[in-house]
């Protein structure tokens, strides 16, 4: 025979210690819980006032002028540890103000024990006479009884409590967990009290008010205020993202409307700079963003998508914000903050990062000291140059409550959001926005970098001509026999050197690319060998195209002497070791070279190196016409086409041209090393290294209007030619 019998699961009294000091992280923390309570109860004003500060009697007073609360919510919700009253279907919005309740977990009263042992809560309800009261001597509460359920807490009814709008809610903290406070940590706390709420956009139903009784108050009236420091920051960015309103089957794609401001003194003589979005144009992601989140469909084919959908913001939200970076060096500093230098420096320092906000309440720890959510000082190690790093930026990103409490989640300590598929999808959303901020910003980050160095910029090469120039002042000194042999031999090393740098590089650009490819088809091939019918054919010609990539391989291990060729061989080289992309893609290529209906020509030159130069440039077509299929939808075809031209240029030039959307920064500029207009973290090496490939040749890399060339007129997009030596 089993005996069986039920037991109830019991608690004792000590775990509301635990939860007072677990759940709840700092003293700053737990003042944020009590004033999103305050804004949860409609109050305009919160007051935080602290009372004979580092005296054996110091208090911490928080009052609002909320709606209060009854003995009967006091006791049913207050006093109630994981209540449900403000979550889920029961999640309030607000009377006066509509607002979405902040609070959902239950535990923000074990707020105070984190702040001292004694509490006195005083509360009048809207519309109520009499006001009710009710202490709590933790220590000696919770050594009252062995278990939490059998704990009890008198509330009494009174009728001399002041409010000043006869309503509201008042908790007096008294022996204080902190018995000591230093100036710094002092000024901490009420920075980050401060901090609450959101210091970039000014709100007019709720504040927060600081006081202190006593001289303590010194130690907080020179906290300065954001307003003046953040409007004469060096570089501005003001974004908007929200759902577009289209019919969601011709326009799926979320709006996004920014400005950009660069914004010098003008005792340092460089332009500023403003510039916007015309209309609200989609985000264009980083890299493959969401491939890992999204997957792949039926096909094998990935789900996500170049360009940021609406459906992307699905427990997001609109999202708007603004980036703040500042350049430290004095000679930036000084004209917009005479005599203020270190008093700016040390507010930088005290709010960089980038902070979240919701319904302009803080969302913590994000944008704190030991916080970087975006990995903008990482990034900014691996692109020296041409990256915001987080010591500089201060930056603040704001979400809807109510679009975003059930994707977005904050943890139970209140230290952040839960790290679901919605908060990566989040995170990837914003240091894309980050990322296309910081495009716009390079240029101008690097008139400040010459006015610094007080250097005009370095060419790209530069070298050979200031050899050539040499030469020419040589002779006339008179003095090119003497030195003419020691000026040859540094030419000679130099380009040797140059030839093995440029060659280690090229060959790892390319076997990023072919690498890729071999894991693709490798992934496809397993995939396909898990399906309950094996498709053998398709297998093997999967393999066969693996075959084929490791074979294109080959060439970009030996050496790149200079070689007889032809640039048919070069387009059929870099066509096959591309027509796997390009089945993939669903681009169509052509090459009228091919087919005999334009000319072949020979050359002589590093033959290796140019079909590695113009693979990385079909490589750039392939990202950018996709990336234009995505926003067109599949009516778009994306299209490359590679010809030849021996008149135009008055010597043999390959042309590379196709369907997208051009060039929307200087291509010149895109010559230069590790700039890249791509979303996608990439090294921005590619046409940089096609650059020197073609001069190493003699040749030149030009950036012609499609319209001065003889081409199909469907190529309207970028347009690229590699002009070989005449008469070689």
């Amino acid at each position: 025979m089993v005996n069986k019998k039920k037991h109830r699961i019991k608690a004792k009294s000590h775990i509301l210690s635990l939860l007072g000091e677990e759940l709840i992280g700092s003293d700053s923390l737990a003042i944020f819980e009590l004033v999103k309570n305050a804004y949860d109860a409609d109050a305009d004003k919160v007051k935080v006032q602290f009372i004979d500060l580092n005296t054996e009697s110091q208090q911490i007073i928080i009052e609002d002028d909320g709606h209060g609360m009854s003995a009967q919510t006091i006791e049913n919700v207050w006093l109630t540890i994981g209540t449900d009253f403000k979550r889920g279907k029961n999640r309030k919005v607000s009377n006066k103000y509509n607002r979405v309740s902040f609070g959902n977990k239950g535990v923000g009263r074990l707020a105070v024990h984190k702040l001292a042992k004694i509490i006195e809560l005083e509360t009048q309800e809207s519309g109520q006479m009499f006001s009710n009261r009710l202490e709590i001597n933790w220590p000696k509460l919770i050594n009252s009884k062995e278990f939490i359920q059998e704990l009890e807490v008198e509330v009494e009814t009174v009728a001399n409590i002041n409010f000043e709008k006869g309503q509201g809610t008042r908790i007096t903290l008294s022996d204080l967990t902190t018995k000591n406070w230093t100036k710094k940590s002092f000024r901490e706390l009420v920075r980050k009290i401060d901090n609450i709420k959101n210091p970039f956009q000014e709100s007019s139903d709720f504040s927060i008010e600081i006081t202190c009784n006593d001289w303590h108050k010194e130690w907080i009236e020179s906290i300065k205020t954001p307003k003046e420091i953040l409007e004469n920051s060096l570089y501005q960015f003001d974004f908007n993202l929200d759902l577009s309103k289209k019919d969601e089957k011709q326009y799926p794609f979320a709006n996004f409307n920014w400005s950009y401001k660069f914004n010098p003194h003008k005792n340092i003589n460089i332009e500023k700079d403003e510039k916007q979005s015309e209309k609200k144009n989609p985000l264009l992601l980083i890299g493959e963003s969401f491939k890992d989140i999204d997957g792949l469909d039926a096909e094998g084919k990935p789900l996500y998508k170049k360009y940021l959908q609406n459906s992307d913001l699905k427990g997001i939200g609109n999202i708007q914000g603004r980036f703040y970076v500042f350049n430290q060096n004095r000679a930036i500093l000084e004209g917009h903050f005479p005599g203020q230098l270190q008093a700016v420096k040390n507010y930088i320092s005290d709010n960089k990062g980038v902070k979240i906000f919701r319904d302009n309440i803080r969302v913590y720890n994000y944008g704190e000291s030991n916080d970087d959510w975006l990995n903008l000082d990482y990034d900014k190690i691996q692109h020296a140059g041409s990256h915001f790093g987080k010591k500089v930026t201060i930056g603040v990103i704001e979400l809807d409550l109510a679009s975003s409490v059930n994707g977005l989640v904050e943890k139970t300590n209140r230290e952040g959001l839960i790290e679901n598929i919605t908060y990566d999808k989040f995170q990837i959303i914003v240091k894309s926005i980050f990322s296309f901020f910081e495009k716009n910003a390079l240029q101008d980050k690097e008139k400040i970098d010459e006015f610094l160095e007080e250097l005009k910029p370095i060419k790209k090469i530069g070298f050979g001509d200031t050899i050539r120039e040499l030469e020419e002042k040589l002779k006339e000194k008179n003095l090119d026999k003497e030195l003419d042999p020691l000026l040859k031999k540094v030419g000679k090393d130099y380009n040797e050197m140059r030839d093995i740098m440029i060659n280690s590089g090229m060959t790892g650009l390319n076997l990023g690319i072919a690498f890729h490819e071999i894991e693709r088809e490798m992934k496809y091939i397993n995939s396909d060998l898990q399906t309950d019918k094996i498709n053998i054919i398709e297998i093997k010609d999967r393999v066969s195209s693996l075959l084929q990539i490791m074979e294109s391989l080959s060439p970009l291990l030996r050496k790149n002497k200079k070689s007889n060729s032809t640039a048919k061989t070069i387009i059929e080289i870099s066509k096959r070791r591309n027509d796997n992309r390009f089945n993939y893609h669903e681009i169509v290529f052509s090459s009228p070279v091919l087919t005999g209906e334009l000319p072949d020509f020979k050359f002589k030159g590093p033959t290796n190196l140019i079909i590695s130069a113009v693979s990385n440039l079909i490589d750039n077509s392939i990202y950018w016409t996709t990336a234009k299929r995505d926003l067109k939808g599949s009516t778009y075809q994306p299209a490359i086409f590679i010809g030849t031209d021996i008149a135009t240029y008055d010597a043999p030039s390959i042309i590379i041209a196709d369907n997208g959307n051009g060039f929307s920064m200087e291509p010149e500029y895109l010559t230069q090393a590790f700039k890249t207009n791509k979303e996608e973290g990439g090294m921005g090496l590619g046409l940089y290294f096609a650059d020197l490939v073609m001069k190493m040749t003699g040749g030149k890399l030009l950036f012609p209007d499609v319209a001065d060339l003889d081409l199909p007129p469907a190529y309207t997009g970028a347009c690229i030619v590699l002009v070989f030596p005449k008469n070689q």
